[in-house]
Protein backbone atom coordinates (compact mmCIF):
# COMPACT_ATOMS: atom_id res chain seq x y z
CA UNK A 1 0.00 0.00 0.00
CA UNK A 2 1.33 3.75 -0.87
CA UNK A 3 -0.08 7.14 0.07
CA UNK A 4 0.51 10.03 -2.06
CA UNK A 5 2.80 13.06 -1.33
CA UNK A 6 1.93 16.19 -2.15
CA UNK A 7 4.15 16.09 -5.29
CA UNK A 8 2.18 13.07 -6.70
CA UNK A 9 4.79 10.80 -5.83
CA UNK A 10 4.05 7.22 -4.43
CA UNK A 11 5.58 6.82 -0.88
CA UNK A 12 5.93 3.26 0.75
CA UNK A 13 4.15 3.19 3.79
CA UNK A 14 5.13 -0.69 4.20
CA UNK A 15 8.77 -0.61 4.87
CA UNK A 16 11.63 -1.73 2.09
CA UNK A 17 13.95 -4.48 2.47
CA UNK A 18 17.26 -3.52 3.87
CA UNK A 19 19.66 -2.49 0.36
CA UNK A 20 21.96 -5.60 -0.25
CA UNK A 21 25.22 -4.78 -1.56
CA UNK A 22 28.10 -7.74 -2.21
CA UNK A 23 30.66 -7.53 0.46
CA UNK A 24 33.54 -7.71 -2.63
CA UNK A 25 31.17 -4.53 -3.68
CA UNK A 26 31.58 -3.16 -0.28
CA UNK A 27 35.17 -2.95 -0.02
CA UNK A 28 35.02 -0.79 -3.64
CA UNK A 29 33.10 1.59 -2.28
CA UNK A 30 35.00 1.85 1.04
CA UNK A 31 38.16 1.97 -1.85
CA UNK A 32 36.73 5.08 -3.71
CA UNK A 33 35.72 6.51 -0.38
CA UNK A 34 39.37 6.38 1.06
CA UNK A 35 40.71 7.15 -1.86
CA UNK A 36 39.00 10.42 -2.60
CA UNK A 37 39.77 11.64 0.97
CA UNK A 38 43.11 10.86 0.80
CA UNK A 39 43.41 12.90 -2.29
CA UNK A 40 40.92 15.75 -0.87
CA UNK A 41 43.54 15.98 1.95
CA UNK A 42 46.92 15.89 -0.49
CA UNK A 43 44.96 19.05 -2.58
CA UNK A 44 43.93 20.88 0.22
CA UNK A 45 47.62 20.55 1.56
CA UNK A 46 49.03 21.64 -1.67
CA UNK A 47 46.52 25.05 -1.43
CA UNK A 48 48.14 25.69 1.74
CA UNK A 49 51.47 26.13 0.24
CA UNK A 50 50.94 28.05 -3.24
CA UNK A 51 51.35 31.67 -3.53
CA UNK A 52 49.11 32.07 -6.68
CA UNK A 53 45.62 33.18 -5.80
CA UNK A 54 44.25 31.52 -8.46
CA UNK A 55 45.44 28.26 -8.56
CA UNK A 56 45.06 28.47 -4.85
CA UNK A 57 41.30 28.89 -5.68
CA UNK A 58 41.06 25.79 -7.87
CA UNK A 59 42.76 23.22 -5.29
CA UNK A 60 40.75 24.52 -2.49
CA UNK A 61 37.46 23.89 -4.72
CA UNK A 62 38.97 20.77 -6.27
CA UNK A 63 40.15 19.42 -2.67
CA UNK A 64 36.23 20.37 -1.10
CA UNK A 65 34.98 18.65 -4.08
CA UNK A 66 37.25 15.39 -2.97
CA UNK A 67 36.07 15.50 0.46
CA UNK A 68 32.50 15.93 -0.60
CA UNK A 69 33.07 12.82 -3.28
CA UNK A 70 34.14 10.93 0.41
CA UNK A 71 31.30 12.05 2.44
CA UNK A 72 28.54 10.55 -0.06
CA UNK A 73 30.63 7.39 -0.36
CA UNK A 74 30.63 7.11 3.21
CA UNK A 75 26.39 7.73 2.89
CA UNK A 76 26.21 5.49 -0.03
CA UNK A 77 28.09 2.76 2.13
CA UNK A 78 25.46 3.19 5.07
CA UNK A 79 22.73 3.30 2.71
CA UNK A 80 23.30 0.41 0.96
CA UNK A 81 24.10 -1.42 4.81
CA UNK A 82 27.71 -1.35 4.64
CA UNK A 83 29.99 -0.57 7.20
CA UNK A 84 32.56 2.43 7.09
CA UNK A 85 36.17 0.69 6.82
CA UNK A 86 39.71 1.88 6.37
CA UNK A 87 40.76 0.59 2.83
CA UNK A 88 43.95 -1.18 3.28
CA UNK A 89 45.11 0.15 -0.09
CA UNK A 90 44.34 3.52 -1.47
CA UNK A 91 45.32 4.74 -5.40
CA UNK A 92 47.57 7.38 -3.68
CA UNK A 93 50.01 4.70 -1.43
CA UNK A 94 50.15 2.87 -4.64
CA UNK A 95 51.52 5.93 -6.47
CA UNK A 96 53.73 7.17 -3.58
CA UNK A 97 55.26 3.14 -3.46
CA UNK A 98 55.89 3.42 -7.02
CA UNK A 99 57.31 6.92 -7.56
CA UNK A 100 57.96 8.37 -4.38
CA UNK A 101 56.12 11.27 -2.96
CA UNK A 102 55.20 13.78 -5.62
CA UNK A 103 57.50 17.35 -4.87
CA UNK A 104 56.73 19.45 -7.21
CA UNK A 105 52.77 21.43 -8.12
CA UNK A 106 53.62 19.70 -11.71
CA UNK A 107 54.18 16.42 -10.03
CA UNK A 108 50.79 17.07 -8.17
CA UNK A 109 48.52 17.86 -10.55
CA UNK A 110 50.03 15.25 -13.24
CA UNK A 111 49.53 12.26 -10.53
CA UNK A 112 45.83 14.25 -10.39
CA UNK A 113 45.09 14.23 -13.45
CA UNK A 114 46.14 10.29 -14.37
CA UNK A 115 43.77 9.75 -11.24
CA UNK A 116 40.72 11.55 -12.38
CA UNK A 117 41.37 9.83 -15.49
CA UNK A 118 41.31 6.74 -13.66
CA UNK A 119 38.73 7.42 -12.09
CA UNK A 120 36.57 8.37 -15.05
CA UNK A 121 37.11 5.28 -16.70
CA UNK A 122 36.81 3.07 -13.54
CA UNK A 123 33.49 4.83 -12.41
CA UNK A 124 32.20 4.21 -16.19
CA UNK A 125 32.78 0.70 -15.72
CA UNK A 126 31.09 -0.01 -12.92
CA UNK A 127 28.25 2.16 -13.33
CA UNK A 128 27.76 -0.20 -16.66
CA UNK A 129 28.03 -3.06 -14.34
CA UNK A 130 25.24 -5.91 -14.06
CA UNK A 131 23.58 -5.90 -10.26
CA UNK A 132 25.34 -2.57 -9.24
CA UNK A 133 22.19 -1.08 -6.46
CA UNK A 134 20.57 1.99 -7.70
CA UNK A 135 21.83 4.06 -4.62
CA UNK A 136 25.13 2.91 -5.98
CA UNK A 137 24.44 4.00 -9.59
CA UNK A 138 23.48 7.64 -8.76
CA UNK A 139 26.42 7.93 -6.73
CA UNK A 140 28.41 7.21 -9.38
CA UNK A 141 26.55 9.15 -12.11
CA UNK A 142 27.15 12.22 -9.57
CA UNK A 143 30.48 11.51 -9.60
CA UNK A 144 30.86 11.46 -12.96
CA UNK A 145 29.35 14.78 -13.57
CA UNK A 146 31.56 16.18 -11.14
CA UNK A 147 34.65 14.75 -12.43
CA UNK A 148 34.48 16.45 -15.59
CA UNK A 149 35.89 20.02 -14.18
CA UNK A 150 38.23 18.11 -12.47
CA UNK A 151 39.72 16.76 -15.56
CA UNK A 152 39.16 19.94 -17.41
CA UNK A 153 40.74 22.56 -15.18
CA UNK A 154 44.24 20.39 -14.60
CA UNK A 155 44.54 19.70 -17.82
CA UNK A 156 44.44 23.45 -18.53
CA UNK A 157 46.99 24.08 -16.07
CA UNK A 158 49.19 21.42 -17.49
CA UNK A 159 48.71 22.87 -20.53
CA UNK A 160 51.38 25.86 -19.51
CA UNK A 161 53.89 23.10 -18.20
CA UNK A 162 56.43 22.16 -21.04
CA UNK A 163 57.25 19.56 -18.55
CA UNK A 164 53.57 17.79 -17.70
CA UNK A 165 53.23 15.37 -20.68
CA UNK A 166 56.24 13.72 -20.16
CA UNK A 167 55.01 13.17 -16.56
CA UNK A 168 51.49 12.63 -17.64
CA UNK A 169 53.07 9.37 -19.89
CA UNK A 170 55.16 8.25 -17.35
CA UNK A 171 52.51 8.32 -14.54
CA UNK A 172 49.95 7.08 -16.79
CA UNK A 173 52.24 3.63 -17.29
CA UNK A 174 52.59 3.23 -13.38
CA UNK A 175 49.10 4.22 -13.43
CA UNK A 176 47.83 1.11 -15.66
CA UNK A 177 49.89 -1.62 -13.41
CA UNK A 178 48.36 -0.25 -9.91
CA UNK A 179 45.21 -0.54 -11.51
CA UNK A 180 45.12 -3.63 -12.57
CA UNK A 181 47.10 -4.56 -8.91
CA UNK A 182 44.23 -2.89 -7.21
CA UNK A 183 41.23 -4.99 -9.62
CA UNK A 184 43.43 -8.32 -8.52
CA UNK A 185 43.84 -7.11 -4.86
CA UNK A 186 39.85 -6.46 -4.17
CA UNK A 187 38.52 -8.88 -6.72
CA UNK A 188 37.07 -6.80 -9.36
CA UNK A 189 34.65 -8.42 -12.13
CA UNK A 190 32.12 -6.86 -14.56
CA UNK A 191 29.68 -9.58 -13.54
Amino acid sequence: MTATSRYATPIPTTPLPAPVVSARELEWLNFYRCSELQGGLVLGTLAQRVRDGQLALSLLRHSAEEVEHARLWTETVLAVGGTVRPAPRTYQAGYARELGPPRTIVEVLALTQVFERRVWRHFTRHLRRPGTHPLVRATLQRMLDEERDHLSWVRRWLDRRPDADALLRRYAEVDERIYHEYLDFYGWSDA
